[in-house]
């Protein structure tokens, strides 16, 4: 399971470290691609395979959009020996990534964050609305 939290700097080459507990639970080959709020989202292998059998059944009609977004998007990433991935331009300027980075864990996949938009993102959170949340999941 992934989870945590972890803070990086991107490199002169947009290479970035990658939680060294994240590779060895995802796997060699990473798949980087656009998400919501503005952030990154990474997949390994598995969990990517899983994505994208959800696909097999959804009328086209209804799957162009994600499809589009997704894998048009998607960067296949392998972490060099220092365990750096390389996120490319697209995918940073999507995320409004410049320097500073937020990785976290969410489960079965992992998201990058640029640092400002995270902790933004944080204090804007209804702390209440997510307590409601988790009663309604019997926490």
């Amino acid at each position: 399971m992934l989870m945590g939290r972890y803070e990086y700097s991107l490199d002169a080459k947009s290479r970035t470290n990658f939680p060294p507990k994240f590779r060895n639970e995802m796997g060699d080959t990473l798949y980087v691609t656009k998400w919501f709020d503005k952030c990154l989202v990474v997949y390994g292998q598995e969990q990517w395979d899983k994505l994208d059998s959800k696909f097999d059944n959804m009328p086209t009609v209804q799957s162009k959009e994600l499809l589009r977004i997704l894998y048009g998007n998607v960067a296949e990433v392998n972490p060099d020996k220092q365990g750096r991935i390389l996120l490319p331009q697209y995918l940073k300027d999507h995320a409004n990534i410049t320097k500073d980075i937020v990785i976290i864990g969410a489960r079965t996949y992992a998201e990058i964050w640029d640092r400002q938009a995270y902790i933004e993102n944080e204090k804007a959170n209804d702390f209440a609305s997510i307590e409601r949340k988790l009663i309604d999941m019997e926490f």
